[in-house]
C-alpha cells in the first residue's frame, strides 16, 4: 500500500470550503484513491470506486459532476478523472523533474491521458513551474501550436544525437539537390496527381508507371495542398516507401521545436541523406511513441466503450483485488441490479 499525504490546507483552501462534506470526502478519495498515480490523471472503474466509498456509481457520479461544474476535477464516462489540485497536495518538482528516478514512470502515465486533455494539462504543468519541453511531455502533434513558447529551436525532448547539425544543414528550409515537384516534361508546378493516398503517377518515369502512395499520417492541421505536395516530393525521392512515415515523422517532430517555413524543401533534404544512408531518426521517433499511445488509448477506450453500452460488469479478476467488504458491497449492487 502506498501512503500518500493530504496538506492540512485542505480544510482552509477557498475553493474547498465552501464544498458539502460529500464533495470533500469525494476529493479526499481521488486524492487517495488506490487507483491514482503520480500525475493525478488516471483511470478507475466507476462501480469500485463507488463501492470503496459506500455509494453507487449514479451516486458518485453525481458528486463528481458537481465537482467538475467547480473546475476542481475533470472526468469522462469511462472512468478517467483529473485530480485539479492534485498538485497543491504533490510535489511537482519531485515527480516530474527530468533528472527523478519517477520521470519515466510520470511521462508513461502523460502519454495515456485522452487525446482531448492532452494540452489543458499540459498548460496545468507549465502553471506549476513544470517545463513541459525538457520533461519530453507528449504534445498532440494537432496542438503543436500550443506547445509552450520557451521550447528550444533546435532541442529535442530527449537529449538530441549528433545529428542534429547534419538537419541544419542539409535538410534546412532551403530547397536541396533533391528532384523538384515539377513535372519531367518541363512544364513546372507538381508532376503529380496526388489526392489523398491513392495511386499517383510518377511522369519522370519514360513509361508514367503508377506508384501506390501509402497511407501516411499527417498532423491534423496540415493542409491538403501541403499533404500533396510532401507526397508528391516522396514520390519522386526514390526512397523506399516503408520509411516515408518515418521521414514525414522527423518533419512533423522537427516542426515542434521550430518554424519551417519550406517543409518540402526539409523534407527532401532528408530524403537525400536516407538514400545517401546518412539520415538517422531522432525527433520522429518521439512523434511515432505519441501516435502509438494515442492508438493504444484509442482502442482501449474503444474496448471500454462497447463493454459499457453491452452494460459488462467488472471481472471476476478485478473483483478479487477489493477487500471482501467491498466486494461484498459491490455484490450486492450486482445482485440488486439483475433483479431490476
Amino acid at each position: 500500500m502506498r501512503q500518500r499525504t493530504i496538506s492540512d490546507f485542505f480544510w482552509r483552501d477557498p475553493d474547498i470550503s465552501d464544498l458539502s462534506q460529500e464533495d470533500k470526502a469525494t476529493l479526499l478519495y481521488f486524492l487517495t484513491s488506490p487507483s491514482s498515480n503520480i500525475i493525478g490523471c488516471y483511470q478507475v472503474v466507476w462501480m469500485i470506486a463507488a463501492a470503496e466509498m459506500g455509494w453507487t456509481k449514479d451516486q458518485l457520479l453525481v458528486v463528481v459532476r458537481r465537482l467538475k461544474a467547480k473546475e476542481l476535477m475533470e472526468f469522462n464516462d469511462i472512468g478517467w478523472v483529473w485530480v485539479k489540485i492534485w498538485w497543491k497536495h504533490n510535489s511537482p518538482g519531485v515527480a516530474l523533474n527530468p533528472n527523478s528516478k519517477l520521470i519515466s514512470h510520470a511521462k508513461k502515465q502523460c502519454a495515456a491521458i485522452p487525446t482531448e486533455w492532452l494540452i489543458e494539462f499540459g498548460k496545468s504543468l507549465e502553471a506549476v513551474g513544470i517545463n513541459t519541453v525538457a520533461m519530453g511531455y507528449p504534445y498532440p502533434i494537432h496542438g503543436a501550436l500550443d506547445a509552450p513558447s520557451h521550447a528550444p529551436l533546435d532541442a529535442a525532448p530527449d537529449a538530441p544525437s549528433g545529428n542534429t547539425q547534419t538537419h541544419q544543414q542539409k535538410g534546412s528550409d532551403a530547397p536541396s539537390h533533391a528532384p523538384r515537384d515539377g513535372g519531367g516534361d518541363g512544364s513546372g508546378g507538381n508532376g503529380y496527381l496526388v489526392s489523398g493516398n491513392t495511386t499517383t503517377t510518377n511522369s519522370s518515369s519514360p513509361e508514367a508507371k503508377p506508384v501506390v502512395v501509402p497511407d501516411l499520417i499527417f498532423p491534423t492541421n496540415t493542409p491538403q495542398d501541403e499533404r500533396d505536395a510532401i507526397q508528391a516530393a516522396l514520390v519522386s525521392s526514390r526512397v523506399n516507401e516503408s520509411h516515408w512515415q518515418a521521414l514525414l515523422d522527423e518533419l512533423t517532430g522537427a516542426r515542434l521545436h521550430r518554424t519551417i517555413d519550406n517543409p518540402v524543401g526539409y523534407l527532401r533534404g532528408m530524403a537525400e541523406r536516407a538514400l545517401n544512408g546518412t539520415f538517422i531518426p531522432e525527433r520522429g521517433i518521439v512523434v511515432a511513441q505519441q501516435r502509438a499511445a494515442r492508438e493504444k488509448q484509442a482502442k482501449h477506450d474503444d474496448e471500454m466503450n462497447r463493454a459499457l453500452k453491452d452494460k459488462q460488469l467488472p471481472t471476476e479478476e478485478a473483483m478479487k483485488h477489493l477487500p471482501a467488504r467491498t466486494r461484498e458491497f459491490l455484490s450486492k449492487q450486482m445482485m440488486e441490479g439483475h433483479a431490476k
